[in-house]
């Protein structure tokens, strides 16, 4: 069963993300407009927590979350027909951002060999591998998150996510891409760093499932407590703000706290208190965040962002005295994003 409210807010996060990537003058008002963290965390994380919610749902039927597998290759094919499309019109007819796919001209066998293996992904290329991967770990995480009975179950499974983002901080990516050539394009978004914001949403909704279970059974400790703290949440949210802002007068904190590679201690903490108000206001009024036009996008979020990749590339690809110049560089961002939206609704399975 599917949370429209879910739905929507993932639908809302693609177009941000959309409008982000077309750049100034709209990112300048919408990047990172909440605080120290983007609209990508919140995507992450909730396809985590939605994943975790469809594991559970289909864990009878399937125990060892086989779909999970199946999802992963079909966004594998994805990704790499993407990559197969973009990096040949960029050879024939889009010269101006060929320079992206330097690594594939400049190595055809064994550039294409690390792009099919995920490991060699150009800009703005680099999201679906990550959920290629992370899909992939998650049909053997899942599975035991699922089968955790108590709380502190679930902290234990999640300790070792925590583990591998704190290596993150402190160089982990840069050891392991050591062993590959230097020419490869590894991506902005360290795996290491961004499998903590995946499996945390999924810790999340399981650490969440046993709370209320155990709120029914007469025992709601763990839920009331997430109630009362929802004030601080909002005092954090706000101070965040401000200070992301410079509304107040405290220094902008360094990159290492705020690291988007990295999903720096701060970016993390800030985005995920975010979420958890995001996650009461749905619990108390989900109707409230149902948003019919982007639970579409929402529930055909593959679609909607391979086909984003596109559009971005294209725009890339057009003159600067049109890409910098008004009203192109908004009128073309927000019609592409109705594009996106005319494409979720196409997606939709048509009634009999």
């Amino acid at each position: 069963m599917r949370i429209r409210a879910l739905d929507s807010i993932r639908g809302l996060l693609l177009l941000q993300m959309t409008l982000d990537h077309f750049g100034r003058p709209i990112s300048y008002y919408l990047y990172q407009c909440f605080g120290f963290f983007s609209a990508a965390e919140g995507f992450f994380f909730l396809s985590g927590f939605v994943g975790m919610l469809a594991a559970t749902s289909k864990g009878v039927k399937d125990p060892k979350q086989s779909w999970m597998r199946w999802r992963a290759f079909k966004t594998w094919r994805y990704h790499m027909a993407t990559l197969a499309g973009l990096s040949l019109a960029a050879w024939l007819f889009l010269p101006r951002v060929g320079y992206l796919f330097e690594s594939i001209y400049s190595h055809p066998a064994s550039g294409s060999a690390f792009s099919l293996l995920l490991a060699n992904t150009p800009e703005y290329l680099d999201v679906l591998p990550l959920y290629v991967i992370f899909l992939l770990a998650g049909s053997f995480v899942f599975p035991l998150f699922t089968r955790a009975a108590r709380k502190r179950q679930v902290l234990c499974l999640w300790l070792p996510v925590l583990a591998l983002w704190i290596a993150a901080q402190f160089g982990l990516r840069d050891a392991c891409n050591g062993i590959f050539p230097q020419w490869i394009h590894h991506g902005d978004f360290d795996p290491f760093g961004w499998q903590f914001v995946y499996f945390s949403g999924a810790a999340t909704a399981s650490w969440w499932r046993i709370a209320r279970r155990d709120e029914a059974a007469g025992n709601a400790l763990a839920v009331n407590a997430v109630r009362r703290a929802t004030p601080a949440i909002i005092v954090l949210l706000v101070f965040c703000f401000l200070w992301s802002h410079q509304f107040i007068a405290l220094a902008e904190p360094a990159s290492f706290w705020t690291s988007k590679v990295h999903v720096g201690p701060l970016r993390f903490a800030n985005f995920f208190t975010f979420m958890l108000l995001i996650c009461a206001v749905v619990r108390r009024w989900p109707a409230l965040l149902d948003f019919r036009a982007t639970n579409v996008m929402g529930r055909h979020s593959l679609d909607v962002y391979t086909a984003h990749i596109v559009l971005i590339y294209l725009w890339m690809a057009t003159p600067g005295t049109v890409r910098y110049h008004g009203p192109w560089n908004v009128l073309v961002p927000v019609v592409a994003c109705v594009l996106l939206w005319a494409l979720a609704k196409l997606r939709e399975p048509r009634a009999p």
